[in-house]
């Protein structure tokens, strides 16, 4: 079976309303407006963005992920005008383990519109299948309740609370590591 890293391009997926393509510099307007939104990042792990050119590193940093096979980052894409809206995607992947993490975020006007059930809902069978995971993780901070609700919608178990586990602007703060188990899906 083909694995992500033996792609030789960057794997594009669709689903009813969204393309999910690989992010460019050009795309770096739409999704500084997700990354300097305070709210958006607020459980992410970082501080908002200030500049453009934050954002264009980050997409570097997910470009260069896909090019030495360790992430994959989808641009969630509008079919009817092109815009990305967000990201998702999987890092920490260790090939050898066969697990990965998940991440996502989507521009604040997009909450509460099932955009991630709908794409996360594409790209987990993707991860099982394609990219032969095992185990899907996801850190939710503890205050997240939607992403931690999402989560679980998809069949995510909370395993436990990881004290201090990331610093953010001058503090410590506490996720909770979900788990997704392959012979725990339907797909």
């Amino acid at each position: 079976m083909e694995t992500v890293s033996d792609l030789p391009v960057f794997p594009e997926i669709s689903t009813t309303r969204y393309q999910l393509r690989e992010i460019k510099v050009e795309d770096a307007q739409d999704l500084h407006e997700v990354y300097s939104d305070s709210e958006v990042v607020k459980y992410w792990g970082a501080i908002p963005f200030e500049s453009i050119e934050q954002t264009a590193s980050l997409i570097q940093d997910f470009q260069n992920g896909f090019s030495s096979g360790a992430t994959i980052r989808w641009g969630i894409a509008e079919k009817t005008n092109g815009r990305v809206i967000g990201t998702c995607g999987f890092h920490n992947w260790a090939k050898k383990k066969r697990r990965a993490e998940v991440g996502y975020e989507i521009r604040r006007s997009e909450w509460r519109k099932g955009v991630m059930s709908e794409v996360l809902g594409i790209i987990l069978p993707y991860g099982f299948h394609t990219m032969e995971l095992n185990r899907i993780g996801a850190l939710i901070h503890p205050d997240n309740l939607g992403s931690a609700k999402l989560a679980e919608k998809l069949g995510f178990h909370a395993e436990g609370q990881l004290r201090d586990y990331q610093f953010v602007d001058g503090e410590f703060q506490d996720l909770v590591m979900y788990s997704l188990l392959k012979k725990d899906t339907k797909w």
